[in-house]
């Protein structure tokens, strides 16, 4: 059986089309970050990094919706880097482990090597599995592997393991020096409708910049502050060309921050969901397949990347801010 982890515009691009040529059949679809799926799927807050109440949190929920038979499972998820990874790689019950470009962090090479790995309470994370036996049960997990749990190395893409299936990327830089690695071509959406131009920002990670500097840090403020008055001279700007500004947040941002806070940036545009919404488009898809007229990123991010491989860099405009 297929399942499927997706957490960004860009996974999800990549399961649809996947699914699309056949390469997924009939998969289970656990959505992080506030992402759905079409149908039934399962709702997860993330992939848990290194906690073990949300680790085993999206264990549950996988779990729950599988079929109560044991099936042999094939995963196909961004990455394996963290306590999620390690645990379904020594879970018998997982046969193959596929990944999928998830951005900047699939183009780097260093990760296909042991990464920094954190110690989890390897006795304490066996009593909460011990507690569902029909998790331990259905995945095939033992209290031995458990608690060798931080002898298994971190390694965010493990093409050297057993389990390794394959990677699918859209990017030809993702996924370096990855044996069985499958280009996936992303069509593009199409014309929006342009009774009026629109150009699409996408703002900042606020929450790792807040979490950087310190949530009460003058820093923090400061780069806030900056944020907005950019947003000010943007929208004068894009005004000026006759158009309207879409305001895009992180994904992380979109599912985790105050509806309060996010409703300040959309006093200088529509909101993206709100914008889909207009446009009969499906807001879960990778924005950059859509034909805006402008693309404005701020601060490095994977979304000048798929601007740059799906509309060319004239479209693009960059902008560091923090």
């Amino acid at each position: 059986m297929d399942i499927v982890y997706l957490h960004s515009p860009i996974t999800y691009s990549i399961a649809r089309q996947l699914q699309r040529e056949g390469e997924l059949r009939a998969p289970l679809v656990v959505c992080g970050r506030g992402m759905q799926w079409e149908g039934a799927f399962a709702s997860v807050i993330d992939d848990g990094i290194w906690d073990l109440a949300r680790t085993v949190a999206f264990l549950d929920a996988m779990v729950a919706a599988l079929p109560a038979t044991f099936t042999p499972l094939r995963l196909f998820v961004p990455h394996t880097g963290y306590l999620l990874g390690k645990l379904l790689k020594l879970a018998a019950a997982v046969q193959s482990v596929c990944y999928l470009e998830e951005g900047n962090t699939s183009c780097n090479p260093l990760l296909a090597a042991p990464a920094q790995s954190a110690t989890v309470d390897a006795t304490a994370l066996l009593h909460m599995l011990q507690a569902r036996p029909v998790l331990m049960q259905r995945l095939g997990l033992t209290p031995q592997a458990i608690l060798q749990i931080n002898a298994v190395p971190a390694i965010w893409f493990d093409a050297h393991h057993p389990k390794y299936g394959g990677a699918y990327r859209v990017s030809p830089q993702a996924f370096p020096g990855l044996p069985k690695v499958r280009t996936v071509s992303l069509a593009p959406q199409g014309a929006l409708g342009q009774e009026q131009r629109h150009w699409l920002c996408f703002l900042p990670n606020i929450i790792n910049m807040v979490a950087r500097c310190g949530q009460h840090s003058e820093e923090a403020q400061r780069n806030l502050h900056g944020l907005m008055s950019s947003l000010r001279t943007m929208q004068a700007l894009v005004a000026s060309q006759h158009a309207r500004l879409v305001m895009k947040f992180h994904p992380v941002d979109e599912a985790n921050l105050n509806p309060q806070f996010k409703q300040q940036f959309y006093g200088f545009g529509l909101s993206y969901p709100s914008f889909a919404a207009q446009q009969a488009i499906d807001a879960q898809l990778e924005p950059a397949l859509f034909d805006f007229t402008r693309f404005i990123v701020i601060n490095e991010s994977a979304a000048s990347r798929y601007v740059e491989l799906f509309q060319g860099l004239d479209l693009l405009i960059s902008l560091n801010l923090f």
